[in-house]
């Protein structure tokens, strides 16, 4: 089960390789799973805590119309990407097309997965929300 945190600038190769930053590697990981996130990003999980994930996504009912849409729209665009020997995924072509993914990258730690994010588009992301930071932690209360 992973425990990440941090944000990491990285550039997509010609193949669309992305090296994983070496604090986000598990020594018995080989392979993540990659997903649509949300505001636009790819999620990407290790085995325990995609499995997770999974179990959470059976305990939803796939008689509510609402529940079925979204089990439909998480469950297509998951892909199991392999780590190669010098610790990249290949998210391919449709992958970046299908999420506006350019070249240059960030990924950010968010406890029990990383986020991959466009820069522009993590960037435009921050400048919207970082005002709201205080506000966020006072509505949560829970740290």
């Amino acid at each position: 089960m992973g425990k990440f945190f941090g944000t990491y600038s990285r550039s997509l190769d010609e193949k669309g390789r992305l090296l994983i930053p070496s604090r986000l590697l598990s020594p018995d990981c080989k392979s993540y799973y990659v997903l649509r996130g949300f505001e636009g990003c790819l999620s990407v999980y290790e085995q325990s805590d995609f499995d997770r994930l999974m179990e959470n996504l059976e305990k939803m009912s796939f008689l509510d119309p609402k529940k079925r849409t979204f089990i439909r729209l998480m469950t297509s665009s998951m892909q199991e990407m392999p780590l190669d020997s010098h610790g990249r995924i290949t998210l391919g072509r449709q992958t970046l097309d299908n999420y506006k993914i350019g070249q240059e990258v960030e990924i950010i730690g968010v406890i029990d997965h990383f986020e991959i994010w466009d820069h522009e588009a993590y960037i435009k992301y921050q400048s919207e929300h970082l005002d709201e930071f205080e506000k966020l932690a006072e509505e949560g209360g829970e740290i």
